[in-house]
């Protein structure tokens, strides 16, 4: 007996155990490649509140991250091992080259110091004693560590200020690579292996509040801090960490993760736990590309320089005062030929990535629009004209309050001034409210709108509102109510409902001295009726009660069944004082046969 029961007991053990191994193998594996440009234990952390939140809301597939450093994340997007991609603008743009990556779904809007900040820059750190070094053009044949040259934190951002101050690094600089993370190169700066650093901003204030480095060890150079970015930096502002999809993911879950992302509340808790403030619409990262350009960085590093000088330093031997007009003419003509195709590759690119959001937004069931700082229609969704039976420009460039908005549901006026969206507008909180909006022929319908600042200032940019009907949602609740708090059979308040009515009267007596008259009255001989005629009929000299009662009663009164045969009646004294009263009913045999 006892070896069946072991049997027994590991054979279920085992039909578990199988049955969770073919829930979990249903589900689709899809990762995540994220850029550690921290400790990856650090950054696997931080980000690990992002995986938990997709594998909630898309419980179909199986989200995971893979935290690597520029190397391995380059063999993983070739090896095509990752789905989506979260690295800095610089590493996107030479991946996208390279790899295929699709354009940006959404852009990160990390928040530091209680500001949501969009963008992101380089900063130049030297040791504190260090007098010499006062300002970028004394870094000059100096030592400089940095991560790698596919930062654009750690490198290229300082290299761009470099380049226009005509620093050339290759000729004026001795460049030490260190690998990431940043804590490297500040470690390299401290010890004095090198005269100086390039790290991203927020670096350095995130390693004096872990204890790791003392507040007088260093010094930024060109250090700039203005109140609306609080983070100490030494160049110009890129454009935060794009998210993208790998060109071959699955159209339908890149929709579903980009609307995920931009879900997500701005501020909201679980933006908090990953330390920052939330996604938004993909930014424009022309910028960045320029800044690589510009540097001669991959994936541009092989493009031919043509210029004036090497055609003289070359020809100058044969060139004559008139061929030098013709050598003109070519290299304009030259400039030209490039300068239109790159003004076509960047038209491809917008086209591409605008189709990209107008999909998305076409396929979201949900009604979109976006206003600008002025409270003027920027954008719109299919779905949101359809609820509200408007033409695209009869929205665009309008102020949308005016047209759907400015009603509440019983017809008075709506001032701007307290509208949810405007109020968003103004402060650049995150709001959720229950709204009334009037379609373009004047009927009207509930909606449940969540409104949300686009970019790190709110009132500067403009507002994002997502909203939805709620009409079958409150016919429902209203059933619900109806059905909770009414006799099935006579229509009229059950037990329950006339109790708690009861009950509510009695406080109000205490209260406020207003006597209520309570009637308890049944039907007598009614078990005869049942037993005679049988309980349909029984049944229908219940509700034929219940409407003959219900006609001599005032609306102010409550009329309700307690069970069987037995009903109450609730009437209000004050109102009998007044001359009201209630008319005797009398009823025969005849009234319920």
């Amino acid at each position: 007996m006892k070896s069946f029961v072991l049997v027994y007991f590991f054979a279920s053990l085992a039909t578990i155990m199988l049955s969770g191994f073919s829930t979990a193998m249903a589900k689709e594996q899809v990762y995540i490649g994220i850029l550690a440009f921290r400790p990856v234990a650090e950054v696997k952390q931080r980000w690990q509140p992002l995986v938990d939140y997709l594998n909630h809301k898309l419980p179909s597939y199986h989200f995971d991250s893979k935290i690597l450093s520029y190397k391995k994340l380059d063999q993983a997007i070739s090896n095509r091992e990752v789905d989506f991609v979260l690295t800095n603008p610089a590493h996107y743009i030479q991946m996208s080259f390279l790899n295929g990556l699709s354009s940006p779904v959404a852009t990160l809007i990390p928040e530091n110091y209680g500001k949501a900040l969009a963008q992101f820059g380089g900063v130049v750190v030297v040791k504190s004693e260090r007098i010499d070094i006062r300002s970028l053009e004394n870094l000059r044949n100096h030592s400089i560590a940095v991560v790698t040259k596919g930062s654009l934190g750690g490198y290229q951002a300082q290299a761009m200020e470099l380049h226009d101050l005509g620093i050339q690094i290759s000729d004026d600089i001795n460049l030490i690579e260190t690998g990431m993370p940043h804590d490297l190169v500040v470690k390299s700066v401290i010890e004095g292996e090198v005269d100086a650093g390039f790290v991203r901003t927020g670096v350095i204030e995130a390693m004096l509040q872990e204890g790791k480095i003392e507040p007088n060890q260093l010094k930024v150079i060109s250090n700039t801090v203005k109140k609306d970015y609080p983070l100490m930096r030494s160049t110009r502002l890129y454009p935060e960490w794009p998210f993208s999809a790998m060109l071959d993911v699955d159209e339908d879950l890149a929709r579903q993760v980009t609307a995920v992302l931009l879900s997500i509340p701005h501020g909201g808790e679980i933006a908090k736990k990953m330390a920052i403030h939330g996604f938004t619409i993909p930014a424009d990262y022309e910028v960045v590309r320029d800044t690589l350009e510009a540097l001669r960085l991959p994936p541009f590093d092989n493009a031919p320089v043509f210029t004036f000088e090497d055609i003289w330093n070359r020809y100058r031997w044969w060139i004559s005062s008139g061929l030098l007009l013709i050598a003109i003419i070519i290299l304009l003509t030259i400039w030209l030929f490039f300068l239109n195709q790159r003004l076509r590759e960047g038209r491809q690119h917008i086209q591409h990535s605008a189709q990209k959001w107008r999909s998305l937004l076409t396929a979201l069931g949900e009604g979109v629009y976006g206003i600008d700082a002025k409270g003027n229609c920027t954008f719109i969704n299919p779905a949101a004209m359809a609820m509200l039976g408007y033409r695209l420009d009869e929205l665009l460039g309008r102020d949308l309050h005016s047209l759907f908005h400015h009603r509440h549901e019983n017809g008075d006026d709506y001032p701007i001034t307290k509208c949810p969206i405007f109020l968003t507008l103004k402060d650049g909180k995150t709001r959720n409210r229950k709204e009334w909006f009037w379609r373009k022929d004047g009927s009207g319908f509930p909606v449940e709108l969540t409104t949300a600042s686009l970019g790190e200032s709110g009132f500067d940019i403009g507002t994002v509102v997502v909203f939805r009907n709620i009409s079958q949602q409150q016919r429902i609740e209203k059933q619900l109510i109806k059905e909770a708090t009414t006799d099935p059979l006579t229509r009229i308040a059950n037990r329950r409902f006339f109790l708690k009515q009861l009950k509510m009267e009695f406080d109000r007596f205490k209260r406020f001295n207003e006597a209520t008259s309570l009637m308890m009255v049944d039907i007598d001989h009614f078990k005869k009726i049942n037993d005679t005629y049988g309980h349909a009929t029984g049944d229908e000299v219940l509700k034929h009660f219940a409407d003959l009662s219900q006609e001599y009663l005032r609306s102010a009164d409550l009329f309700g069944r307690l069970g069987g045969e037995e009903f109450g009646i609730m009437l209000h004294v004050a109102n009998i004082e007044q001359g009201l009263f209630v008319k005797s009913v009398f009823y025969t045999r005849n009234d319920f046969l």
